[in-house]
């Protein structure tokens, strides 16, 4: 018989513990007779989600669930009170004489608090705004929420963008829309992200956080992030939470159709359109079956004006090496599915199956003209012009399905789910480069100082008409061609979970004693491979210009730069397949196959110490183990299979305090441990090969031997629920890390690779590797205010204001290993981000506007303080050093950060019908800057514009429904 590894045995324990108070609680506490369950809606019909039911005398409390329905077990007989408040309307009380019947039902239509409320019924995203403050108001953990009538109301084309619209929650920003979120300073990596509690993989190779950008806005009923851990939650959660709710049918027949087009006054103009539409209804006597299903698509043509200098790094006046002058021209679409069917099998209880499927198709093409500063002007970098294009054709896929159910008994109550995930990535980026092949220009040809210096400048000598012209493709001759890869990259999870809750009482203190276990096996493998056609082996050079394309942008970087024509990436394709170039290319580098398993299980309590005192405890346990297999190597290099794996058990505790100021105000007090696991390709690959082409030579390595992330975490919160409608939070937070993961570099000595194909030429080798360093802490607070301002006079009550702000600041300990002895800021910790969005709300007419802004941030780590290295060990060159040296970390050397960014959105929506809306929205009205620098912002590195989007459409919403 198999031995059971000790972190097994540590979860195996648990769980038996957790059974056998199960089991001896029911007989030393309860005494079991009824249920009294309901449900609550509107004066229209719409369930209220998050409404806070108290059963009186008891002292017991509970919170509507998603279709507005509660329940009380374990009730014995006698006369009581239900008490149901919702933020915005009038508070119930109903009495409720409990004898033998085994279920009372208690089903109440809640009346707005006055005439000036009456909004919040008639309009989606006051409806929306309501829900998502009560939802919060009532979770165990710090939770804030994004109903989808809030989603829709601004122009939020993914999750991401809608996410970073909350406070302390930034945006990595890809090509104009978002891509990850990072919650409270701390990197995408460092949070985790689920779909209906569901662990879904990152359709990206190698990584762990979700591009999400794949996922549709439209897909979601709504969108929780948690702020804090709990031990019936996943561990992975440093920075927080993000859990995708989908869709499921209301009571009452759902019906929602849109569409709209817009425009982007880009290269020439581009368009943008999106269609949807969600169906679902309860049938039977009762209602107890539910069917929903919904859809939705949409293209973006959007178009990419960018710059991409590089600094000379020993030059403290800005001075660059060269610059690529980019355009972009996108046909990105993205389309999704979801559904679900549940079944109520009695008053709480009930099965469901649900499912959700988005792929995003990110297609365009990208040409490049490289300007490089000639020896007249300064460092000689070859001095002639370059020119490539990109034929980008990566395809990206998330899909989710899963079936769980929830038994409540008298006393207790059973929830269990299966699920199965998987992503994956398609195809890539191909590519072909092109060789100067006019007269030699370089002695005239190079950077030049400019006016502005966010837009660097190089001589006209670099753009003479004819021969002369760096961005004539004429110019230039095919030197290799790379169509997208093949193979794809994927990960597959299965998971289940169940868990036991027991509800109990010591004397007048009710409590819920919880206990669960999940196990989650994650297998995750890149087996792309690339095709490469060389030109050079041709005996005579291939004119570019029998490639020349029809695409030009007259107007590119609002006439800044010169940009003259373009090739044709499919007649380059066509010449290549027909010459036979392609042959016998294939390569596989650093290709890897991961298996991961996390077994887990947990146990709970929660317990009301008096009224105004409201505790949770619990304690984590989670068992990793990990396989892994690298394939490194080439056709040039037989591949070598490199075995690799850990083991390790974390324990993660966790206590929530909540205490009642007031009715309408409370604190919360939290402490919470959580983990983040290495990225697959840090762990799993092996190597490059050691470039020689560069002094000193470079490799990048792998690391097998990475630790987890972990942080202990710590939080306090205070709460004021406003009238009638409105919420301010103030909170405190403080993360301790240990072991951070971070990329770096730091010499070695050449004998060291002794074994690579190609001897060492350097008398160092500067090596890459994602390594553990000493230890990192954050601190941060924020501030939220939001509140509907129906109190004001005549046309002024339908104003509202959604407001808030959240400053991190950030230290690290242990760089000095990767030549540098300072304590910069964490990576993607942006010390002050800020949203404002006023609204305007009638029965018929809609209007809000966004305002975001995140300050700068470090995106990379790459300063080097060469004397902080080991020079009695590694010999550093004079030179080097001095350049190190200059400027110093805010110098051209210095990390490389995302610029600030501001971003001004605004969308209005105007009832025609009862059914039919008519929308409009404007997106980066400001036509913000998307970039990099190095060090100081006038070490540029990357500025790109993407103008503003335009777009109106029709939607049709089924008369009833919120």
């Amino acid at each position: 018989m198999q031995q059971r590894s000790p972190s097994q045995q540590y979860i195996v324990f648990v769980l038996w513990a957790g059974l056998a108070f199960a089991l001896f609680t029911p007989t030393m506490f309860a005494q079991t007779k009824s249920v009294i369950s309901g449900r609550v809606a509107d004066s229209s019909g719409a369930v209220l989600q998050g409404a806070r039911v108290e059963l009186k005398p008891k002292g017991t409390t509970v919170t509507t669930n998603e279709r507005g329905e509660f329940t009380f077990i374990n009730v014995s007989p006698g006369a009581y009170i239900v008490s149901i408040s919702y933020v915005g309307f009038e508070t119930f009380s109903q009495s409720v004489l409990v004898a033998s019947a085994p279920v009372e039902a208690v089903n109440v239509k809640l009346k707005v608090k006055s005439q000036n409320e009456e909004i919040i019924v008639t309009a989606p995203r006051a409806h929306g705004e309501a829900e998502a403050i009560n939802r919060t108001r009532g979770a165990e953990n710090i939770l804030q929420v994004i109903p989808a009538e809030v989603i829709t109301s601004l122009p939020n084309a993914n999750i991401a963008d809608a996410l970073g619209r909350l406070p302390s929650v930034t945006l990595e920003r890809d090509e104009g829309e978002g891509k990850y979120v990072q919650i409270r300073g701390t990197e995408p990596r460092l949070s985790n992200v689920t779909i209906d509690g569901v662990n879904v993989p990152s359709p990206e190779s190698g990584v762990r956080q979700i591009k999400l950008d794949t996922l549709a806005s439209d897909l979601v009923e709504s969108i929780e992030v948690n702020k804090t851990l709990q031990a019936n939650q996943d561990g992975d959660g440093i920075g927080g939470s993000v859990n995708l709710k989908t869709k499921t049918a209301g009571d009452l027949p759902m019906l929602s159709l849109y569409g709209l087009g817009g425009y982007t006054p880009i290269i020439g103009g581009r368009g943008v359109d999106q269609f949807g539409g969600t169906i679902g209804d309860r049938f039977g006597a009762n209602k107890k079956l539910g069917v929903l299903f919904g859809g939705t698509y949409d293209w973006n043509g959007r178009g990419i004006n960018d710059i991409e200098p590089v600094p000379t790094v020993s030059s403290i006046t800005p001075h660059y090496d060269s610059m690529d002058q980019r355009d972009y021209m996108y046909y990105r679409t993205r389309w999704g599915l979801t559904g679900s069917v549940d079944y109520k099998l009695n008053e709480g209880s009930g099965i469901y199956l649900r499912g959700l499927y988005s792929t995003f198709r990110n297609w365009g093409q990208k040409w490049v003209y490289t300007l490089n500063d000639g020896p007249t002007f300064g460092p000689d970098n070859g001095g002639l012009p370059q020119a490539s294009q990109d034929w980008r054709r990566p395809d990206f896929a998330i899909g989710s399905l899963v079936a769980g159910g929830k038994h409540i008994f008298h006393s207790s109550w059973l929830s269990w789910d299966a699920s199965v995930a998987r992503s994956r990535s398609l195809n890539g980026d191909g590519g072909v480069d092109y060789a100067w092949a006019g007269p030699d220009i370089s002695a005239n040809c190079g950077n030049v100082p400019a006016k502005d210096p966010n837009r660097p400048q190089f001589s006209p000598a670099c753009f003479t008409p004819g021969a002369g012209d760096a961005t004539d493709i004429r110019n230039y001759t095919v030197t290799d061609f790379q169509p997208p890869p093949t193979g794809l990259s994927a990960q597959l999870n299965l998971q289940g979970s169940a868990s036991f809750a027991q509800q109990y009482h010591v004397g007048s203190h009710y409590g819920i004693f919880e206990f669960g276990g999940k196990i989650r096996n994650a297998h995750k493998f890149d087996d792309t491979r690339q095709l490469t056609a060389d030109f050079t082996q041709l005996s005579t050079p291939v004119p570019a210009a029998q490639f020349m394309g029809t695409f030009t942008d007259p107007n590119y970087y609002d006439k800044t730069y010169h940009f003259t024509n373009t090739p044709d990436y499919e007649k380059v394709q066509a010449f290549a397949l027909a010459s036979g170039l392609l042959t016998g290319a294939q390569i596989n580098s650093n290709n890897y196959n991961l298996i991961e398993r996390v077994s887990a299980g947990y146990v709970m309590n929660t317990i009301d110490l008096t009224p105004r005192f409201h505790l949770v405890t619990g304690v984590r346990f989670e068992a990793t183990h990990v396989a892994t297999m690298s394939f490194n190597g080439d056709d040039n290099n037989p591949a070598v299979n490199v075995p690799g794996g850990s083991d390790y058990l974390d324990v993660l505790p966790s206590v929530s305090l909540r205490f009642a100021l007031t009715k309408d105000s409370g604190i919360r007090a939290v402490f919470s441990r959580g983990i983040s696991r290495p990225d697959p390709q840090d762990i799993a690959q092996v190597s490059s090969k050691l470039d020689t082409s560069q002094t000193p030579n470079a490799i990048t390595l792998g690391n097998p031997n990475l630790k987890a992330e972990h942080s202990n975490n710590y939080d306090l919160l205070f709460e004021q629920y406003l009238n009638p409608v409105g919420l301010i939070q103030a909170g405190l937070f403080y993360k301790q890390l240990g072991d951070p993961i971070v990329n770096g570099q730091f010499p070695e000595s050449p004998s060291l690779f002794a074994n690579q194909p190609v001897a060492p030429t350097s008398p160092y080798v500067l090596v890459s590797q994602v390594q553990n360093i000493g230890s990192a802490h954050l601190i941060g607070f924020e501030i939220g205010y939001s509140q509907r301002l129906s109190r004001l006079p005549s046309v002024m009550k339908g104003l509202g204001l959604s407001a808030n702000y959240s400053y991190t600041n950030s230290r690290t300990e242990g760089l000095q290993g990767l030549l540098r002895d300072d304590n910069p800021a964490l990576l993607r910790q942006a010390p002050n981000t800020w949203n404002i969005s006023p609204t305007y709300d009638t029965k018929k007419f809609s209007l809000r506007v966004g305002m975001t802004y995140n300050s700068a941030m470090i995106f990379a780590y790459q300063f080097q303080d060469l004397t902080a290295g080991p020079n009695g060990i590694i010999p550093i060159a004079p030179a080097d050093l001095a350049q190190s040296a200059a400027g110093g970390v805010k110098g051209p050397g210095g990390d490389n950060y995302l610029y600030a960014h501001y971003q001004l959105d605004a969308q209005a929506s105007y009832k025609i019908t009862r059914n039919i809306s008519a929308y409009a929205y404007g997106l980066n009205l400001n036509n913000e800057v998307f970039g990099f620098y190095n060090g100081s912002p006038q070490y540029v590195v990357q500025r790109e514009y993407y103008k503003p989007t335009y777009a109106a459409g029709i939607r049709y919403t089924l008369s009833g429904e919120k």
